[in-house]
């Protein structure tokens, strides 16, 4: 399996204006190997403080991480599952705090196997209506559809991730009127 980014993925990542971030599969606790400038500002750190960690560096040693935590953990233990969301308390770089809603994705190579985690993040605290959930929706299934086209080209495939997305923004919505 091979851990090396295709160019045309990262300059893709760069360029896109949601957080993302690109975790690699088969190595010891999925460490981010790249995140974009968008990821940057809602995090508040710089890219070479994250990369090489796993984004649990994110989350604070709290009581309502834990489940988040299981989830993910499970997600990412079971290489039948190529897609999940998940609401996650994270704290940026300067101590304040943001729920995060996490949409992975994996990026599997020609024989299946997973080679990325696909990773994007939205700030549900900062989110105040419903278009700014639509846009986030929209330039999420953008970003899909993009890296699902070349990723093609490095013998990448995402699975199952457009029926998750098109549930995200009602999913959103409904964890911002409930919350």
């Amino acid at each position: 399996m091979s851990s090396t980014v295709p160019d045309a993925l990262i300059r893709y990542m760069q360029n896109a204006p949601i957080a993302l971030a690109l975790g690699a599969i088969g190595t010891p606790d999925e460490p981010l190997v790249s995140v974009n400038d968008a990821f940057c500002r809602l995090t508040g750190y710089a890219e070479s403080d994250v990369v090489g960690k796993n984004c649990r560096f994110l989350q604070p040693e709290t009581e309502d991480t834990k489940d988040a935590r299981a989830q993910m953990r499970a997600f990412l233990d079971d290489p039948s599952v190529n897609a999940g969301r998940f609401e996650v308390p994270n704290m940026r770089a300067d101590g304040s705090r943001f729920d995060n809603f996490v949409f992975m994705s994996r990026l599997k190579n020609q024989t299946g196997e997973g080679s990325f985690i696909f990773a994007s993040q939205f700030d549900l605290s900062a989110a105040n209506s419903y278009s700014e959930l639509k846009t986030y929706d929209h330039q999420l299934g953008k970003s899909i559809e993009d890296v699902t086209d070349f990723g093609k080209n490095f013998g990448l495939m995402m699975r199952q991730s457009a029926e998750l997305l098109s549930q995200s923004a009602a999913t959103i919505a409904g964890i911002r009127l409930h919350g």
